[in-house]
């Protein structure tokens, strides 16, 4: 059997073997893990909060713990139950908590990072039926890659886009060239001075893409990105539905024809600056 570099010698340049280029995740393992999202179970293990393991810190109702299910190899897997709430939703937190709750993801992921110990630290948060979660108590999580820098396949201009809006500090974008497809809100935050605003129009962006962008919509994640010799926060909010087969099969990502964008960029608006969407919030 042929050899992988001996199978593509000549047909493009690599910087890196892809097949060390992956992350191994134990099925085995997986499949025992706990599914509040997908099946009806009624245990939930982040509101069992006397029996959590391997707590680090907690900060009101803020828990950063170790994850029990260490199910990617060469990581270290950690989370942040957010709230006693078990149906709460980050997009209707009041703007204090959401604020302190991202304000504690961000130390904690620069706490991680400052470990020495990985490539590169990821920080994302899930929420919904087709978003990848498998619990529904609100959570987001911290994982450190001892071996994978994901700079190395996700690059600057994935964040560059028509502009939502804009102001001292920070702008919003949708992106020109999305990383799965279609709709990905990109934020930008210049000014940390700015981050209760920055906060405020993340949490407005995930209301939006859960309530007025389409008509059936429960999923979204946030993700959140650095880049080296770079002081700002970048932070993208991605609508999930089932992924389209071009991506799956070939890696093209797809674009909306530009009346539609504008549309979307117009609704988007409107949502980032309406005076009260109070009806729909409530505490951490």
């Amino acid at each position: 059997m042929l050899q992988y570099n001996e199978m593509w010698k000549g047909s493009f340049s690599m910087t890196q073997n892809p097949l060390h280029h992956l992350l191994e995740y134990n099925l085995d393992l997986g499949k025992t893990k706990p599914d509040t999202v997908h099946r009806d179970e009624r245990y939930c293990p982040f509101c069992d909060v006397k029996n959590l393991k391997n707590v680090m810190e907690t900060r009101g109702h803020m828990i950063w713990l170790e994850n029990a299910f260490r199910v990617l190899k060469d990581t270290w897997q950690t989370l942040i139950i957010e709230t006693d709430n078990c149906d709460g939703d980050f997009s209707t937190y009041t703007p204090e908590y959401a604020t302190e709750l991202i304000r504690f993801g961000l130390e904690k992921w620069q706490q991680v990072k400052d470990m020495g110990t990985f490539k590169s630290v990821l920080f994302y948060r899930n929420h919904g039926y087709l978003s990848g979660g498998t619990i529904h108590h609100p959570h987001s999580q911290i994982v450190g890659l001892k071996d994978y820098d994901y700079h190395e396949d996700i690059a600057p201009y994935y964040f560059v886009g028509s502009c939502v809006h804009a102001e001292p500090g920070l702008e919003i974008n949708i992106a020109h060239r999305p990383i799965i497809g279609f709709y990905e809100a990109n934020l930008i935050l210049t000014d940390r001075d700015k981050l209760p605003q920055f906060v405020q129009y993340m949490q407005r962006t995930a209301f939006f893409f859960m309530h007025r962008f389409v008509r059936f919509n429960d999923s979204y994640n946030i993700f959140f990105y650095d880049f080296p010799g770079d002081d700002r926060l970048f932070v993208k909010i991605i609508p999930r539905f089932l992924t389209n087969p071009l991506f799956v099969g070939y890696k093209i990502s797809q674009i909306a024809n530009m009346s539609h964008t504008d549309g979307v960029i117009e609704k988007l608006q409107d949502t980032l600056l309406e005076d009260d969407l109070t009806d729909h919030r409530q505490k951490g």
